[in-house]
């Protein structure tokens, strides 16, 4: 069955086909089709003259590989470690985890019912190594060692050469000499290195599992003996998974820097919830705040019987020991912004100092997700929220000066023309237009003297600035500054920022 596609109708033949040499031949056949004799590689032609009621689609691989991998996500509510095993099976590693649903028995056989739900037949089997449950579940039977040589997932040349030899099943590979096989087999590939699948089918050799989705290090799942709808279930439920994720993240002195949280819902789809944080935390009630209001907005339809979540990113806990009688919250600004972020979807940034003496480029505003896995939210620099375009906060220091100089209380990200009126041309305004409104200066102190960054010189940027601050008749205060230096060329006037 593909995504997407209704399946084929039962109790007719049917099979899947795809272009070859010869014409169309089958790929894949039902079990009626199979009743009839028809099999794989078969061409299509002479399967229709056999049986003509025979239905056939052209084969998309893709659209299995699809399909596959919607499966294999459906099948994470049983374990953190699936893989897909191209391109019609699906591996799971549920070490430690078959007590949840009652037993092996009782895992397995509530996967082939749910899978049977929604029109897949599916043959199941559980063994202590990857090779040994391929080859249960493809071939059936209770003894490894009886399935024939096929069954390692060896290539057909390596099958064939085996039969010739006499060497049919498992059990006949086990009674010859492990050195005979090593000189006789010994491909490049896996699949042709017959010693290497027998062993990793008997457990000599380890064979890794890799998942579609890695898990996390931290991480606690739990599932449902019954379908859960009410909110009020669900936050039980993810009050617990918190409480174990944070006493696993206590063990470790790490703190969350990410959560997500998966939920599956009983017809089979699966919500993906995530929150980020500013800083490295295993504060439950914290973390709490900052997925109880994604929880509110979930449907959950028929119900949900799984739930897991893992801090997907981590970094060592910040942990800070009190004085006497101290009860600040030095982390309360970062919860904050944290409970800001995933609430609303606002991007929170702190400002960074540049090395620059220019105004405008000694700070810039550096992203949340950027400082978050560093375990501070950029020491020393405030919080702010992404501003206006036309201008923003800032807190900076003349670099270039080499003392400490105070700065507007804002700054425009570009300087905005004015019309000066100076009593000698170098000198203080006494006059000036600026948005079209003319301001009378009556208090003025500078000139601060700021030259172009000279290794970065252009066309734009290579001009003198005198900065300032002055006041006009109605108390406020601006930053203005004139560019270029009489004589050389004809300044020009900006106001670059306003003051308190």
């Amino acid at each position: 069955m593909k995504a997407g596609k209704p399946p084929p109708p039962k109790g007719l033949p049917f099979a899947l086909v795809e272009a070859g040499a010869k014409g169309l031949r089958l790929v894949a056949v039902n079990a009626m089709a199979r009743n009839f004799g028809l099999g794989i590689g078969q061409r299509l032609a002479d399967a229709r003259a056999a049986v003509p009621d025979l239905l056939s689609e052209l084969h998309e691989p893709e659209l299995d590989l699809a399909s596959l991998l919607g499966l294999c996500r459906w099948m994470e509510r049983y374990s953190p470690w699936v893989s897909p095993d191209v391109p019609d099976g699906i591996l799971l590693d549920v070490t430690g985890i078959p007590h949840l649903f009652g037993g092996e028995a009782q895992m397995v056989a509530e996967i082939s019912e749910r899978l049977a739900t929604y029109g897949y037949t599916a043959r199941i089997a559980m063994a202590e190594t990857i090779g040994a449950a391929w080859a249960l579940a493809r071939y059936g039977g209770e003894r490894l060692e009886a399935l024939p040589v096929e069954t390692l997932r060896i290539d057909g040349e390596s099958a064939r050469t085996l039969r010739r030899l006499g060497l049919k099943t498992i059990a006949s590979l086990l009674a010859i000499p492990r050195a005979a096989l090593a000189r006789r087999f010994r491909g490049e590939m896996i699949p042709e290195n017959v010693l290497i699948r027998l062993d990793q089918a008997m457990s000599r050799r380890d064979e890794p599992l890799n998942p579609l989705t890695p898990p996390s290090f931290f991480m606690a799942h739990r599932a449902f003996m019954e379908p859960v709808i009410t909110s009020e279930g669900l936050e039980m439920a993810l009050t617990s998974l918190l409480t174990r994720l944070v006493r696993d993240l206590e063990k470790k002195s790490q703190g969350a820097t990410r959560l997500i949280l998966k939920i599956f819902r009983t017809d089979g789809s699966r919500l993906t919830l995530s929150a980020s944080l500013s800083a490295p935390s295993q504060e439950l009630a914290h973390l709490l705040r900052l997925l109880q209001p994604k929880l509110e907005t979930i449907d959950a339809g028929f119900g949900i019987d799984a739930m897991r979540l893992e801090a997907s990113e981590t970094a060592p806990a910040i942990i800070q020991q009190f004085g006497f009688m101290e009860n600040g919250n030095p982390s309360g600004l970062e919860q904050l912004n944290d409970r800001v972020m995933n609430r609303h979807g606002a991007e929170i940034a702190a400002l960074q100092a540049v090395e620059s003496h220019i105004p405008e480029r000694a700070e810039t505003f550096k992203p949340q997700d950027s400082f978050s896995r560093h375990g501070r939210a950029c020491h020393g620099h405030p919080l702010a929220a992404i501003p206006e375009e036309n201008g923003r906060d800032t807190h900076g220091h003349d670099e270039g000066a080499g003392k400490s100089r105070s700065r507007p209380l804002l700054i425009f990200n570009r300087p905005e023309p004015a019309t000066v009126i100076a009593t000698v041309p170098d000198g203080p305004p006494m006059r000036f237009l600026w948005r079209r409104v003319t301001h009378r200066v009556m208090r003025s102190q500078g000139p601060e003297r700021i030259a172009p960054e000279w290794w970065r010189l252009n066309e734009d940027e290579g001009l003198t600035r005198d900065y300032y601050v002055i006041e006009d008749d109605h108390g406020r205060r601006y930053w203005l500054y004139r560019e270029g230096l009489y004589g050389a060329t004809q300044p020009k006037w900006f106001v670059h920022g306003l003051s308190s």
